[in-house]
């Protein structure tokens, strides 16, 4: 909720997200980069047609098996990245597009070595840009940081509303 907040005062220009968990869009985001897919919605494995949450829960509960099918009966898969696939390469470049144009990039409750999505704030440092890094522990980027924040995530943007008077 904060971030939506932040971009509704215009001062967040996008989210990129590595969240499947829709949290970000009830949250508000507008300007959403999922670059590990989204539960929000599956896909059939056989013809490619897409299919709400909503849709294939009702789907699951129409199956014997309790699986979740396409009108023309072959499974749907989450569209999600799962082990082994590779990120959405329009979500991806999006990502990378933003991170180079960032004047700041705030990397948010990430150990930053999950890549290639880890390796987005170097885009933005090696254009020229800053990071802000917001997580406990410690990260491969923590040298780099213009601000360095280790307390929770949550508290911490808390702070950051108070400070800008977006509380």
């Amino acid at each position: 909720m904060a971030l939506a907040r932040l971009e509704q005062a215009g001062l967040l220009d996008a989210v990129i997200t590595q969240n499947i968990d829709r949290l970000h869009r009830l949250a508000g985001t507008q300007e959403l980069v999922q670059v590990h897919g989204t539960i929000e919605y599956s896909s059939c494995l056989t013809c490619g047609v897409r299919y709400p949450l909503a849709e294939v829960r009702e789907r699951q509960l129409a199956d014997p098996a309790r699986i979740p099918r396409c009108a023309c009966t072959a499974p749907l898969k989450p569209d999600v990245v799962l082990f082994g696939e590779f990120l959405p390469p329009g979500a991806l470049s999006r990502a990378e597009q933003l991170a180079v144009s960032a004047d700041l990039l705030l990397c948010i409750g990430s150990s930053l070595e999950v890549h290639p999505a880890g390796d987005l704030p170097m885009l933005t440092l090696a254009a020229g840009g800053r990071i802000v890094i917001i997580t406990q522990g410690p990260t491969p980027l923590d040298r780099h940081a213009a601000v360095r924040c280790e307390g929770d995530v949550v508290e911490e943007l808390q702070s950051l509303l108070r400070e800008l008077g977006l509380d």
